[in-house]
């Protein structure tokens, strides 16, 4: 039953990570070009707000669970196709959450100190941090791609 619950909340948390970020490149950004440039960006600050505690809440999730569901001779153990899938995947889980602290703690505040006065023009600085953001945030999730393609040669 613990092995039910806790594969659940790890599926459940990637769906939500995974799916959001997906949603956001696929769906919300091409969206948000046939929009006033104002709103679209108002709509993508609130956005990523609330996105930003779901996926680094779903990261929590899915370190703990994943730690879980991993047995102690996996963990570094890459003789086998499966631990070697394993080995990847948390190398670039750890890319992911590498990329996350540089969105949050450099590409994010770097977009909002570039940000232009209601009216203004963009300038080059925020162009530019605005690049680099969807940079990063594409390179996470092509990455998080990469993890799922990792997890199904696990099961």
């Amino acid at each position: 039953m613990a092995d039910s619950l806790i594969n659940f909340l790890h599926l459940l948390a990637t769906a939500v990570w995974l799916g959001g970020a997906i949603f956001i490149k696929a769906i919300l950004e091409p969206a948000t070009r046939q929009i006033d440039p104002r709103e679209a960006g108002k709509l993508q600050g609130v956005i990523a707000k609330r996105f930003t505690i779901t996926a680094w809440s779903s990261i929590i999730v899915l370190l703990i669970t994943g730690y879980l569901k991993t047995p102690a001779e996996m963990l570094f153990d890459t003789s086998s196709s499966m631990g070697l899938a394993l080995f990847v995947k948390h190398i670039l889980i750890v890319f992911v959450i590498v990329i996350g602290l540089l969105i949050a703690f450099v590409a994010v505040p770097r977009l909002k100190r570039a940000a232009p006065a209601p009216g203004s023009p963009p300038s080059e600085d925020f162009v530019k941090a605005n690049r680099q953001l969807l940079r990063l945030s594409m390179t996470s999730t092509i990455i998080g791609i990469g993890i799922l393609l990792c997890a199904s040669f696990l099961w």
